[in-house]
């Protein structure tokens, strides 16, 4: 009897054991079972914050872009709608020589009688036209040289001829090209005035400076 209570003993004993490593063995598998759960709604959470943050990038991306092209647009001058390209500009050399509000308009040199010496008052006229074929090596000038009736043809024209020469000479010591300046003399040939006194005479004792394909024909 005392034998088989014993028995009795180690059999529940052992199946109590047992029962209790079943449950262990159940609890771990359950722990398992929420830790890969866990990391898998975690990594869940973590793929669609960064499917959002990268659809936030693409539409800041788009935003500057839009911004860009329009500043780019606007950056554009467009002409006016009555603008004429075939318009002369303001700097146009004919249209500032021929600009009566310009030194460029003014183009006669006078002398004293007999002389051909350029006076100290055309001095700056005449730098001013140096200054201007300088910048506009394109343009030829031609001086014409001029007297009043006294005297002979032949030593008017020899006159006319000295006359129109200093101011070829004081142009170039000024920097222009020989090649854009032509002298020619006409004598008492073609006065400015008619009259036969001082104050005609004194008109006609000149030198012209007659811009080439601008106040005459080629």
């Amino acid at each position: 009897m005392k034998r088989l209570l014993i028995g009795i003993c180690v059999t529940l004993l052992l199946a109590g054991c047992g029962s209790k490593s079943v449950i262990e063995k159940k609890a771990d598998v359950e722990d398992r079972n929420l830790s890969d759960q866990a990391k898998t709604d975690a990594q869940k959470a973590a793929d669609a914050q960064s499917k959002e943050d990268a659809a936030r990038k693409a539409a800041e991306d788009k935003r500057k872009q839009d911004e860009a092209r329009k500043a780019a647009d606007q950056a554009v001058v467009k002409p006016l709608p009555d603008a004429r390209l075939s318009a002369k500009p303001l700097t146009d050399p004919a249209s500032m020589v021929k600009d009566p509000a310009s030194p460029l308009s003014k183009r006669s040199v006078y002398y004293d009688f007999d002389m051909y010496n350029i006076r100290e008052e055309f001095q700056p006229m005449v730098e001013a036209h140096a200054k201007f074929l300088v910048e506009h090596k394109e343009l030829r000038v031609r001086v014409e040289g001029n007297c009043d009736e006294r005297g002979s043809r032949e030593y008017n024209l020899a006159l006319g001829q000295r006359r129109a020469d200093s101011v070829k000479r004081a142009m170039t010591l000024l920097g222009v090209p020989a090649k854009q300046i032509e002298t020619v003399s006409f004598g008492a040939e073609k006065p400015k005035a008619t009259g036969s006194n001082e104050e005609s005479w004194a008109e006609n004792r000149r030198s012209d400076i007659v811009y080439i394909g601008i106040d005459s024909p080629q």
